[in-house]
């Protein structure tokens, strides 16, 4: 054995830097003191904590805890064992730990101890050990008053600081139930830090409203074995929510339509919902189907136009009007008189000489003429088939930045581009004639090759 100078004095360091006020002096010690400690400098670092309410995230039984202790002394050239034991700490239960043994290699000075932790069998209840050093081992105790740690375990939930204002209002009240579910969810156990900046002091609304649709999307995405009790709120129609279809809104769908997410907010206010634990149980109920029936025709109207405007953005994006119907596609009915809009291609408000085209044809756009020339196409493609945009079938030509005639097939004629424009012409031009002449559109007069 040889002695480490630089060992040596860097205990003199840590002897110096253990004179502070709130430290534990360490009382001197023989240099040929084969000794360990804790090595902690202020006296509550030896009284640890440990709540299972900050280890949700896969919800552990076990966890475990690093205590740091360092040597005195000599440095040696063998591995030691260093014994460390439990007791109880009067007016606790006894806290389930366990320590494996603390081996010190070969001129090892430091090491972390793991402490393994049992989750308490009770909530709400303090449970306690003391962890210390006793000497029996290769490696006898270091120095006085840092020879012990008392570790104190609980599960005990408590709303957050943070949690008020924006997090009421989106989150809503907080609850025990609603905390863990949070925490799962995100897999993070201090999921609300990530919704407060403390150098601002204010909260950070959209991870807030984020974190609300995330949530429920994940608790209505499939149906629960047992009742939902997290309740969460269903925001307003108003604040934009990007929900998914909830488990239980194809079983209504003949009467609610295609799902949308501010139709489903829309509803539920409608059938006096707002969270999450009653929106299912409302749905279901004999008053919702009452209502849903009343509202059917205007959903659908609604679905139409929302229908319409999907189908005007989708113009520049190039998609093939074939695909039109896998992206957003609702079955149109003869005997309903719909609100509609000017479709891209007519309007071209980008310039690409698709409007001169359209007019040529079909003159200046109404919502009554095209209202018109829908239901007539839908008579001859079929409601199962027919697809608004066909009537127009014009591709974007991204290249050009301009247009191209769209190949696909449509109607019974199955017919593209061109060609399917002027059939469409063609059998509008004749529904147009047969009309009595104050109800006639004007639909100019086009000579068909």
């Amino acid at each position: 054995m040889r002695k480490s100078i630089h060992y040596i004095v860097g205990l003199f360091g840590l002897a110096l830097m253990m004179t502070g006020c709130d430290g534990r002096d360490p009382e001197l010690f023989d240099e040929s003191a084969n000794g360990a400690y804790f090595d902690y400098e202020y006296a509550n670092d030896f009284e640890h904590t440990l709540n299972f309410s900050d280890h949700i995230v896969g919800n552990p039984d076990t966890v475990t805890i690093t205590l740091k202790v360092k040597l005195l002394g000599y440095l040696m050239d063998e591995a030691r064992t260093l014994s460390v034991k439990t007791k109880d700490i009067e007016g606790y239960e006894p806290a389930d730990v366990t320590i494996e043994e603390v081996v010190f290699a070969n001129r090892e000075y430091e090491k972390q101890i793991e402490v393994k932790v049992k989750r308490p069998a009770v909530e709400d209840e303090v449970y306690a050990v003391c962890i210390y050093l006793d000497g029996s081992g290769d490696i006898g105790t270091g120095i006085d008053g840092k020879n012990e740690i008392n570790l104190y375990v609980t599960e005990s939930y408590s709303k957050p600081e943070v949690w008020y204002s924006h997090m009421d209002t989106y989150l809503g009240a907080w609850s025990k139930e609603k905390h863990i579910f949070l925490a799962q969810h995100t897999g993070n156990d201090q999921f609300y830090s990530s919704l407060y900046d403390s150098y601002t002091g204010m909260h950070i609304f959209d991870s807030i409203v984020a974190l609300n649709v995330s949530a429920v999307n994940a608790l209505l995405a499939t149906a629960p074995e047992v009742e939902i009790v997290v309740d969460l709120p269903i925001l307003k129609e108003s604040d934009y929510p990007a929900y998914n279809v909830p488990y239980f809104w194809s079983e209504y769908e003949s009467l609610l339509g295609m799902f949308r997410a501010n139709k489903f907010c829309r509803f539920t206010t409608m059938l006096g919902g707002s969270t999450t634990d009653e929106v299912a149980a409302l749905y279901a109920g004999e008053a919702a189907k009452q209502k849903m029936e009343e509202e059917a025709d205007k959903f659908h109207k609604d679905d139409v136009l929302y229908m319409l405007n999907e189908y005007y953005r989708y113009a520049l994006m190039g998609y093939p009007i074939s695909e039109y119907k896998d992206l957003c596609w609702v079955e149109l009915k003869n005997t309903v008189n719909y609100k509609v809009r000017i479709p891209y291609w007519w309007e071209d408000p980008d310039g690409l000489g698709t409007g001169e085209i359209v007019r040529m044809y079909f003159g200046e756009y109404s919502d009554d003429k095209y209202q018109f020339m829908l239901k007539t196409m839908l008579k001859e493609d079929g409601a199962e088939n027919f697809i608004t945009e066909s009537i127009m079938p014009f591709l974007y030509d991204a290249d050009g930045k301009t247009y191209a005639w769209d190949s696909s097939l449509f109607g019974t004629k199955q017919l593209s581009g061109e060609e399917r424009l002027k059939d469409c012409y063609r059998l509008i031009k004749a529904a147009n004639d047969k009309r009595p002449p104050i109800r006639q559109f004007d639909i100019p007069e086009v000579a068909i090759d």
